[in-house]
């Protein structure tokens, strides 16, 4: 979605603000956390009958560590995540990160940016995302109104104070399978400042090895832009983009094939307007795949929008609407799904003709100085233009934190799942329940 472009470049630099709980070694800061937790789900593939249902502990070490002399920054990070199934012990997973990015800020107005990773994982989606953007590494950010998110979430103002927690992201909601993956990526980024706007640009190449079958090896190609800036003291005008190319291996059941696939959007955005900011966008969506078998295209028109509204500083509520449409030359089968931007509980292969109408609404409160709390709730209708098929995908997130001290919380997290479709064996319900605790060193 769209975010604010600066409005000047910065004439002083301004170091990334220091979190207080951070760990200094000489002239880096050391981000070690700790997180253990318990969970339950009644559904844990989203099977559409006899899903598995266990209860769960897992424990996840993480590290980031930064170094900085305000013109070059070196970023290393990893982290490691133990789940264990006590009546499903064949699908304990362990999944982990690591690598490390090196920014140069070659002018306070133009920065480049290269990041390594390797990401290992034990469950995966049942198609693959037809665009890979790789992961970003966990750097300090400065957001909107002059604060700095620091790597492990905290939240500081300009001056080192703490003033908050960034909401972690909602945990998987497509269907999964036990099929262990290795992903090795590289990612280049130029950004460039202009008064009153910004240019973003970047590219990767990455390498998928499954360690099982049912999905091919791949190797994958993106490339994307993000540009805003301002028309006055109300509008800016921005666009989005992105073109990813995945290449899948041969394997003994299926031949070589090749995918491009983009998805554009141009829009308009405004500055807060009383208590509303405004958004909206239009654009195209699709994808040519070509194998030994034939070729296939698809694609459609996406527009949508956004709002949010923010009656006092403790208060945010959100409103997102996107409609993307896929009109595919070719019903084929196919290992890559549609690229969205809203959270769906189902995956869209790409060869398949739908218009997918998605909704959602997020609430973050903070409750008091200890307590916050996050609510996202998101509806999808996905329709097959090509048949009689339908399917209406609900989600339902909801998480309560609580700060014990400053570097100990914890967090209570329910989600709910529901798809719901006219076609046989296909929908499903699933509910997880977790809390943990996390301690900042």
């Amino acid at each position: 979605m769209a975010q604010e472009p600066p409005l000047d470049v910065p004439t002083v630099k301004r170091l990334a603000a220091r979190d207080p709980t951070a760990v200094t070694v000489n002239d880096w800061l050391l981000y070690p956390t700790l997180r253990v937790y318990s969970l339950y789900s009644d559904n844990l593939f989203q099977a559409p009958r006899n899903g598995i249902a266990s209860p769960g502990v897992g424990v996840t070490p993480g590290l980031v560590a930064i170094w900085t002399n305000g013109i070059h920054t070196t970023t290393l990070y990893g982290n490691l995540d133990r789940q264990v199934y006590p009546d499903a012990n064949e699908v304990n997973t362990l999944d982990g990160r690591a690598g490390f990015s090196q920014r140069y800020e070659a002018m306070r107005d133009l920065s480049f940016t290269v990041d390594a990773n390797y990401v290992r994982r034990t469950w995966s989606s049942s198609l693959q995302s037809a665009i890979q953007v790789p992961q970003t590494a966990p750097t300090s950010t400065v957001l909107p109104n002059g604060d700095t998110r620091l790597p492990n979430g905290t939240i500081v103002s300009p001056t080192g104070q703490v003033v908050g927690q960034s909401a972690p992201a909602p945990g998987s909601v497509l269907p999964l399978l036990v099929n262990p993956s290795n992903r090795y990526a590289g990612t280049f980024t130029v950004e460039k400042l202009f008064n009153r706007g910004i240019l973003t640009l970047s590219g990767s190449a990455a390498r998928i090895e499954y360690e099982g079958q049912g999905l091919p090896n791949n190797s994958s190609r993106t490339f994307t832009e993000h540009a805003g800036f301002w028309l006055g003291p109300l509008l800016y005008i921005y666009s989005e983009g992105v073109v990813g190319n995945v290449a899948l291996d041969a394997t003994p059941t299926s031949t070589p094939a090749s995918t491009t696939s983009h998805r554009a959007v141009g829009g308009l955005g405004t500055s807060r307007i009383g208590l509303f900011r405004l958004s909206a966008y239009y654009g195209h969506q699709g994808s040519d795949s070509s194998s030994i078998g034939g070729h296939a295209t698809a694609g459609g028109d996406v527009y949508g929008g956004r709002i949010s509204y923010e009656p006092f500083r403790q208060w945010t509520l959100t409103g997102t609407v996107d409609i993307t449409n896929n009109i595919a030359s070719s019903s084929a089968t196919t290992d890559l799904a549609l690229s969205l931007p809203g959270v769906v509980a189902v995956q869209i292969p790409t060869t398949a003709s739908t218009r997918i109408a998605s909704t959602s609404v997020q609430s973050s409160y903070e409750i008091s100085q200890l307590w916050f709390a996050d609510c996202l709730v998101s509806y999808s209708r996905i329709q097959y233009v090509d048949g009689s098929r339908l399917d209406n995908s609900w989600i339902f997130n909801g998480t309560l934190r609580y700060d014990i001290r400053r570097d100990t919380s914890l967090t209570w997290e329910y989600r709910y799942t529901n798809l719901q479709s006219n076609t046989p064996l296909v929908g499903f319900k699933s509910n997880y329940v977790s809390m943990g605790a996390l301690y900042k060193f």
